[in-house]
């Protein structure tokens, strides 16, 4: 396959064909492999999630406790973290295309050992593996974004792909409680590594390093890209410099903002589905269509969010209106004693825990160019999500030292708190 790959990476007739109209394969050939992608792997990821909440899956592994469920999920953000960082570099060295295929694969056998584990060690070494697979995707998505699309569509391409984050839960939870109830948890794992080879076959065929290299590219997309690309402005010293990106306050505000959102999205995705189900007394299958419905209004906002934020070119203060939301239905949330209301407003929740990610790692390309963006998201996810990985321990520490889950939920809003600030200086600064 991947020989195969190098061939047409070097093979392109369309690029010396100028007539008829420009293609649009940087929106089929990288943007959808990358939904796809993305789709199946928080299926893959979010899977432990509602296993969390099946009384089986908890028995047969001697599960017990809110701190060990919270130890599964952080694991995986740990191996996760350390794995963009790794991955960062070696894409810039070998190429988004042979990163991805060996991550690909790390995942999916990940996903084989977790089906055949009869303890709590093998899923925490099927979790650890799958954090290591898996942390190929963002420094892979966002070197093919800034290579791929221009500045003027990178806000759209980016939460396209980033959507299978939201499309994912959408699809997979409903589908793993189905399966989990009807067949075993481990059927689960078994099916979604079956949809991870396939994954993994798409990205290989579809998918090559940058525009000139691809076989339904032809010269008028090319000059289109490459273009609107000089179009950016420099905000660094050196965008091409990974030092000089380092040193930029710029990066490590953007770092910070994600850190936050990423702990908040973690911790309540996490126990979100168990607070619905024993504080709520909502049933587990209704539990997972709620968290569905919730990621399925998140697709929508991510979608408009993208496209106004490209048109206007202001990215902070989309962040900075989600963070102040995510409080406020937070709150109303946890206080609230009708279950009605509360599965309202969770939907809520959900569906704007996603966009300020996305629009945050958007503005990422304001400070660093494509040659580095490989090394420089490395280094962006691997401390946001050792950050982020604390998300789930807070939430099962102080739920259980308070007996109950709002203090866990309200040490979050902390971190959202300051994400919140910060977007106000980046709107200060024109971002």
């Amino acid at each position: 396959m991947i020989i195969g790959a190098d061939i047409l990476n070097n093979l392109n007739p369309q690029l010396h064909d100028s007539s008829g109209k420009m293609t649009n394969a940087r929106w089929l050939f990288t943007a959808f492999p990358l939904l796809v992608l993305f789709t199946v792997s928080m299926m893959d990821k979010a899977n432990i999630n509602i296993l969390l909440a099946n009384k089986p899956f908890l028995t047969d592994l001697g599960i017990d406790g809110n701190l060990v469920k919270g130890t599964l999920s952080s694991i995986f953000l740990v191996t996760y973290a350390f794995g963009q960082l790794a991955w960062g570099f070696i894409i810039d060295k070998i190429g988004a295309l042979r990163s991805g295929f060996i991550g690909i694969a790390l995942w999916a056998f990940a996903m084989v050992l977790g089906g055949m584990a009869d303890s709590i060690g093998g899923i925490l070494w099927s979790r650890a593996i799958l954090g290591i697979g898996e942390g190929v995707l963002y420094p892979m998505a966002l070197k093919l974004t800034s290579s791929w699309f221009p500045q003027n569509e990178q806000a759209k391409a980016q939460t396209t792909w980033y959507n299978g984050n939201a499309i994912g839960p959408v699809l997979g939870l409903p589908l793993i409680a189905i399966i989990a109830s009807a067949y075993g948890w481990r059927e689960s794992y078994f099916i979604l590594a079956a949809l991870s080879v396939v994954c993994l076959i798409l990205f290989v065929i579809m998918t090559r390093d940058n525009p000139a290299k691809h076989y339904a590219v032809n010269s008028m997309e090319l000059n289109y890209i490459q273009s609107n690309k000089k179009a950016g402005k420099t905000t660094t010293a050196s965008k091409g410099n990974v030092k000089a990106v380092l040193a930029s306050p710029m990066f490590w505000t953007l770092t910070i903002v994600y850190s936050c959102i990423s702990i908040a999205y973690y911790g309540i995705s996490t126990f979100l589905p168990s607070y619905l189900t024993e504080e709520k007394g909502i049933a587990f299958v209704n539990s997972a269509v709620i968290n569905a419905g919730g990621f399925a209004l998140a697709i929508v906002v991510q979608m408009v969010a993208g496209f106004l934020s490209d048109r206007f070119m202001k990215r902070a203060i989309f962040v900075g209106g989600a963070c102040g939301l995510i409080i406020v239905f937070m709150l109303f949330s946890l206080f609230t004693t009708n279950s009605t209301v509360a599965a309202v407003l969770s939907i809520l929740l959900i569906g704007l825990l996603f966009m300020p990610a996305a629009l945050t790692m958007t503005m990422l390309h304001r400070v660093a160019s494509p040659e580095v963006m490989g090394s420089i998201s490395g280094v962006f996810g691997c401390v946001s999500y050792l950050i982020a990985a604390l998300g789930p321990m807070v939430v099962g520490l102080f739920s259980q030292m308070s007996g109950s889950y709002n203090g866990g939920f309200i040490a979050l809003l902390c971190f959202v708190a300051l994400s919140l600030f910060l977007s106000v200086f980046l709107v200060r600064k024109g971002y």
